[in-house]
Order: structure tokens, then C-alpha cells, then sequence
């Protein structure tokens, strides 16, 4: 049962470190750094505290962030540091702050949230869905082959930690653009990627960084490591066919390694397709980011639809009653209008599964087979299929 005699509140600027120190016992982590050097990525204002006798036992943060959502862009409330430590679990800390936490994003006037989840079976119950998902590649060496010769004119060249600010960011750009799910990494993120004292350590394991030049451009890199005879890919961008096959050669081909390991690939990745014996790539599916419609009619506008067409949604959504009810929408791929109406709906659905239907991760004709849409117009599902479509499959490389 939740006890009501816990205070909540934003951390005052004495407190932050208590904060902090809070979230690293939820989650069983000794903290790596100085708390001081994360304080000015936080506005304490939008934090959240719960105290037992003065000491605080949980909290949560959110901050604005640029996401890509279908044809657009949009700032949302990225939420983080959602923690309760071990003394308090099971007592309603969690769910007290998530409450207060989406009123205050929706009173802030920010349509969408989003987060991470560290237990998927969480965050439903508080209206957010699964808003992308991506893959985990392994292969072995020997069944790495091409099902046909690439031709890659330029070169691959080992990019200096100290350099990666200043020649990455705009191939993650050009490779992102355009695909809902993603966040922009900020400069300040690149920077400290760039100067992490890992890469001063010796030994195995370290992060090692290449890119793929043609006519002196980079057109794409990878980000790996070693861990024993395994290459792990932490993140490959490509802007073109020809660096695509080349960077996935290059980690295939390298020395001393009998298979490729890859983290977060999206699920419309091409290398399944690029090799001579696909089944033989070992593919596991997990979700990645999280999604929260916290003003349906307003995240409705913010985005782009494939075709024109007209739809009446009746959403369900008992956390926030400004969203349940009947819309209106009218979208096509040059804007979309939503309004509130009492006319007959042609779907029914509840606004966690309508997160998911929201950055195109999945179909309404499926969420229908699935028993969590219910069509009271026929042939609305195909129709809504029609304009939720996306080109590109949401996919959600970095954390924000």
C-alpha cells in the first residue's frame, strides 16, 4: 500500500548529491564519477524527490530532448533516473511519482515522453508503450560471406578518440535522418565520448573507432571492441551503400577473430540480406525506447502521415484524463489536424498500444490480432496501416 506520509519534491541544490548516491544503490551500481560532474546536465527543476524522515529513498528527472518522430522532429520529456531504493520497493514510491511526473510533463505543455526501461514489465501500467526495438547480431567466421562482390572504392581509416567530435557527428546525422526513434547525441556527449579514460587504458577490451573515406568525405564508421577472439560492434553508421559493406567487411575480416558480435541494429538492417547464408546470423529482438502520447491530439499533430485520410480513435487512457475520449484526425505527409468529437469511433484503443502504433514499431492490423485494438469501422485497420506507415523502421541507437 502506498504510504502517504512520504514527502515529494524537487531536490534542492544541497540534495543532489543524496539524489544521485540514490539512484546507484537501486540499481546495485557504485557511482563511476564525481556526482558533481553530472550536475549541470540536470534542471533540478524538473526532478522529482521522495522523503522517509528527511532522507531521501526515491526519484525521478526528465529533460527536454529532440526526438525524430514520422516526417518531423519534436522536443519531448526524456525520463530518467527513475529509482526507489532496495529499503522502500513495494510501498507505491514508484507509482506516486510516475503520476505526478506525467501531469507535470503535460502541464509543462510537452505532448510526448519517453524512456528506457530497465524491467519491461513496468512501465505499461503508466500508458507508455514500446516505441522502437532493435537486434542483436552474432556470426561466426566463417559463414560471413557476401552473397555478392561490394564495390567499395574508398578506404578505411582508424579515426583518434580526440577526433570523433569533430568527424562523427554528421555521419550519425545523415545516417539517422529521417528514421522516427532517435535522438541526436548533444556536443557535450560527444566530447566526453571522445576524451573516456578508457581509451588511455591498455589492454584488451578498449573502444576503437574507423571510418570509411571516399574522396576524402567519411561516409560512415564503426565503433567496436574485443573481447577475446569476439569483434562487438557498438554502433556502425553508413550513409551509402559502398561504406555499408565495407565497415561490416572490415569487422568481419579482422585478425584474431572468429566471430562479429552487433548490439542495437535496427530491424530493417540490410546485412541479413547482404549475406550468402543469412541463417546462419543469429538475430534476437528485444525493445529499445518507450513511449508515452501524454497529449494525444497534440503528439498526433507534431507528426507526418503516409496518406491522406480522415479516422475518428477512441482512446482509453486512465492516468490522464484529458485523453480519454474520441479524436478526430485528419492526417497526410503535409500535416495532420486532431480535435475532440462525439462521433462513432473507427478504432478503439488504449494509449499505451497506441504509443507503440505511434512511431510505426507496429501495425494496427496487428495490434488487433493481438487482441489490443478493436475496429468498429471495417476496414478502418488497413486504412490507419495506410497513413501510420513509415519508411524506416523506429529505431533508437543511443540513450538520450
Amino acid at each position: 500500500m502506498p504510504d502517504l506520509g512520504f514527502e515529494m519534491r524537487n531536490v534542492a541544490p544541497d540534495e543532489f548529491v543524496q539524489w544521485v548516491t540514490v539512484e546507484s544503490r537501486a540499481y546495485g551500481n557504485r557511482l563511476a564519477d564525481d556526482p558533481e560532474m553530472l550536475r549541470p546536465h540536470f534542471d533540478l527543476e524538473r526532478s522529482i524527490a521522495v522523503f522517509d524522515q528527511g532522507k531521501i529513498i526515491g526519484g525521478a528527472h526528465s529533460h527536454r530532448v529532440e526526438m525524430s518522430i514520422p516526417g518531423e522532429s519534436a522536443m519531448i520529456a526524456g525520463v530518467a533516473n527513475i529509482a526507489v531504493q532496495p529499503t522502500h520497493r513495494r510501498r507505491g514510491v514508484m507509482t506516486r511519482m510516475m503520476r505526478h511526473q506525467i501531469h507535470d510533463i503535460h502541464e509543462r505543455g510537452e505532448p510526448l515522453a519517453a524512456l528506457f526501461a530497465r524491467e519491461s514489465v513496468i512501465y505499461r501500467r503508466f500508458g507508455y508503450g514500446i516505441g522502437s526495438l532493435h537486434e542483436r547480431y552474432v556470426i561466426e567466421r566463417q559463414y560471413n560471406a557476401y552473397a555478392r562482390t561490394h564495390d567499395t572504392p574508398g578506404r578505411i581509416v582508424f579515426v583518434d578518440p580526440a577526433e570523433i567530435a569533430e568527424k562523427l557527428p554528421e555521419v550519425f546525422r545523415r545516417n539517422t535522418m529521417d528514421r522516427p526513434g532517435v535522438f541526436q547525441r548533444p556536443p557535450h556527449q560527444w566530447e566526453r565520448d571522445s576524451q573516456a579514460p578508457e581509451h588511455k587504458q591498455g589492454g584488451p577490451g578498449g573502444l576503437f573507432y574507423a571510418a570509411y573515406e571516399d574522396g576524402g568525405v567519411v561516409d560512415g564508421y564503426v565503433t567496436y571492441r574485443t573481447s577475446g577472439t569476439t569483434l562487438v560492434v557498438n554502433e556502425l553508421m553508413a550513409t551509402t551503400r559502398e561504406a555499408c559493406a565495407a565497415l561490416w567487411r572490415f569487422c568481419f575480416d579482422t585478425d584474431l577473430m572468429d566471430r562479429t558480435e552487433a548490439v542495437r541494429r535496427p530491424l530493417d538492417d540490410p546485412l541479413p540480406w547482404m549475406l550468402a547464408d543469412p541463417r546462419r546470423l543469429e538475430r534476437s529482438t528485444r525493445d529499445g525506447l518507450w513511449v508515452r502520447l501524454v497529449d494525444v491530439p497534440a503528439s498526433l499533430e507534431q507528426r507526418r502521415y503516409m496518406q491522406h485520410d480522415r479516422l475518428v480513435l477512441e482512446v482509453r487512457d486512465d492516468l490522464c484524463p484529458w485523453n480519454d475520449g474520441r479524436f478526430e484526425l485528419e492526417g497526410s505527409p503535409e500535416g495532420a489536424t486532431c480535435r475532440a468529437t462525439g462521433s462513432s469511433p473507427d478504432l478503439v484503443i488504449d494509449v499505451s498500444d497506441f504509443a507503440s502504433a505511434y512511431l510505426g514499431s507496429v501495425s494496427f492490423t496487428t495490434l488487433s490480432q493481438a487482441g489490443l485494438v478493436d475496429e468498429r469501422t471495417p476496414g478502418s485497420l488497413l486504412r490507419a496501416d495506410g497513413m501510420f506507415a513509415v519508411r524506416h523502421q523506429p529505431w533508437t541507437p543511443c540513450n538520450f
